[in-house]
């Protein structure tokens, strides 16, 4: 297999997408770090107690452990700070997703939602935030770091997104955010973890066709998170999927329609 391509339905999108999700390249190139001692952070031969992130990259237990808040690896030397006590990693500054990006990902996605049976996903506005604007926007309804919010304000649907996440991130946020889009237009009503869950089969979705490492690790994520909302949700929906597929969780979903 070619380690610098994924293989997946989405090779002819990606192949027209001009090295849009080129941060394949630096998650399956076998690293150094994954077979010595050698902290990511220094670059120094390890001597005594050391932390390993989800990437397999160690760290000398005397840095600081801060966790790219775009791939959730440890952060280098070469990190910057986005936001208070929010880093962004050397790797992620070289793949952030401009708006040209996203729209291009937002259009990848709709195709293939449109594939599984969702129908069309339209109309709906898209904004990148900073990670102090989004906070703003969120805290009133969500407690937490917030990535992504999708809203209907009664005359149109918008989604935010905060800025420089990488290509693979944003597809994940983006793909969530979408389903929330999608059951706004169709007025239904899950419950909370429902709706959640649901929003959460379509990253999982989408990180499978991207198939990277850091797609491979969002997905962990997904599966390991102890959230009674999101975590609980999501593998509720998920394992009704693996039962039914798409078009009986669809169907499901369609049940919650408000009266």
């Amino acid at each position: 297999m070619d380690i610098e391509k994924p293989t997946s339905v989405f090779n002819n999108i990606i192949d027209r997408s001009k090295g849009l999700f080129d941060d394949i390249k630096r998650n399956y190139v076998p690293r150094k770090l994954l077979q010595t001692d050698t902290c990511c952070y220094c670059g120094k031969k390890i001597i005594g107690p050391y932390f390993i992130d989800l990437y397999g990259q160690k760290i000398c237990s005397s840095h600081p452990r801060h966790l790219c808040i775009s791939c959730c690896s440890f952060c280098n030397e070469k990190a910057i700070m986005i936001a208070e006590g929010k880093y962004l990693c050397s790797s992620c500054q070289s793949y952030h997703t401009t708006l040209k990006d996203a729209k291009h990902i937002i259009k990848m996605i709709r195709e293939h939602y449109r594939q599984t049976g969702l129908g069309e996903i339209d109309r709906f506005h898209l904004e990148m935030l900073s990670v102090e604007e989004m906070k703003q926007l969120s805290q009133p309804i969500i407690s937490g770091d917030v990535l992504g919010l999708a809203m209907y304000n009664g005359s149109r649907y918008d989604i935010r997104v905060i800025r420089n996440l990488s290509h693979t991130a944003m597809a994940g946020i983006l793909a969530h955010e979408i389903l929330h889009i999608w059951q706004y237009q169709r007025k239904l009503n899950a419950p909370q973890r429902i709706c959640e869950g649901f929003c959460d089969l379509g990253s999982y979705e989408i990180y499978s066709q991207i198939k990277t490492k850091h797609a491979e690790v969002k997905i962990d994520l997904l599966q390991q998170d102890p959230s009674p909302i999101y975590g609980d949700g999501y593998r509720i929906v998920k394992r009704y999927f693996d039962k039914a597929g798409w078009q009986g969780v669809i169907k499901k979903m369609e049940g919650y329609v408000s009266l």
